[in-house]
C-alpha cells in the first residue's frame, strides 16, 4: 500500500491527483527553504497546519520512520521535493529505507530542466551533474565527480549543467576553469530559478568568478561556434 508521497514543486502548479494527497495527508515535511516555495501555491493556506519543518535528508528519514511506527502504515506522509525528487535529490533515499511499493515519486520539472529552457539551450547531450553536498555540513555526501574534474568532463563533452551548493558555487567553478588553461568557455549561472527574483547571468570565466551569486542555483558550461 502507497502511503508516502514525494512530490516535487517550485516550477508548476499541482495536479489534481497532488492536490487530493496534499489535502489528504496527515503530515507534510518540507524544509525551510521549500516552506517559502509551497507558500506561494493556492493549497498552502489549507494545509499549512500539517507542514512540518525538517532542514536535513536524516531529520525527515528518521521523523518518517518513527511516525510510521505510531500512526500505522494507513496514515499519508508527503515530502515536499524541489523539482524532480529523483534528480539527485531525496526520492533515491526514501525509496531505499522504505520500499517502492511504499513509496509514490510525484515529479514536477528539475531545475536543470528549467536552467536549459531559460537560456533556450537543448540539452539531451549534456553531461548533468551535482556538486551539491547536502544541508548538513556533518555529512557531506560523497560525489561521483568534484570540481576538480570539471575541465576535463568540459573537454569530453562540451556542455555540463551542474547543480552547485554554497561551497561549489559558480565563482568557484569559474576559477577552476581559468586555471586549466582551456579555452574559454561560456558560462550561465541561473540563479533561483522560478522565484520572483530569478536572474540568468552570462559570462566567459573571467566574469563570474569576480562575481557572487544566490543559492539555490545551476550552472551551464559550454562550448560554442560562435559567440
Amino acid at each position: 500500500m502507497i502511503n508516502i508521497h514525494v512530490i516535487g514543486i517550485g516550477y508548476k502548479p499541482l495536479n489534481p491527483k497532488e492536490r487530493k494527497i496534499i489535502y489528504k495527508s496527515g503530515v507534510i515535511l518540507s524544509s525551510e527553504r521549500l516552506l517559502e516555495v509551497f507558500k506561494r501555491y493556492r493549497e498552502f493556506e489549507k494545509v499549512q497546519g500539517k507542514v512540518l519543518v525538517l532542514n536535513t535528508v536524516d531529520e525527515t528519514i528518521e521523523f518518517m520512520k518513527s511516525h510510521t511506527k505510531e500512526a500505522g502504515k494507513k496514515d499519508i506522509i508527503t515530502v515536499l521535493a524541489s523539482g524532480d525528487p529523483l534528480f539527485f535529490g531525496i526520492g533515491r533515499r526514501i525509496i531505499d529505507e522504505f520500499g517502492g511499493e511504499r513509496v509514490e515519486i510525484m515529479p514536477d520539472l528539475s531545475s536543470i530542466q528549467v536552467a536549459f529552457a531559460r537560456i533556450k539551450e537543448p540539452w539531451d547531450n549534456a553531461f548533468l551533474m551535482s556538486l551539491h553536498r547536502g544541508p548538513d555540513p556533518q555529512k557531506k555526501r560523497n560525489l561521483k565527480y568534484g570540481i576538480n574534474d570539471i575541465p576535463d568532463l568540459l573537454k569530453a563533452h562540451r556542455k555540463l549543467a551542474i547543480l552547485t551548493d554554497k561551497e561549489n558555487n559558480p565563482s568557484e567553478i569559474a576559477k577552476i576553469l581559468i586555471r586549466s588553461k582551456i579555452p574559454p568557455p561560456i558560462m550561465f549561472v541561473c540563479e533561483k530559478l522560478s522565484d520572483p527574483d530569478e536572474r540568468i547571468t552570462k559570462g566567459v570565466p573571467d566574469d563570474i568568478s569576480v562575481m557572487s551569486f544566490s543559492t539555490p542555483n545551476v550552472v551551464i558550461i559550454l562550448f560554442r561556434e560562435k559567440e
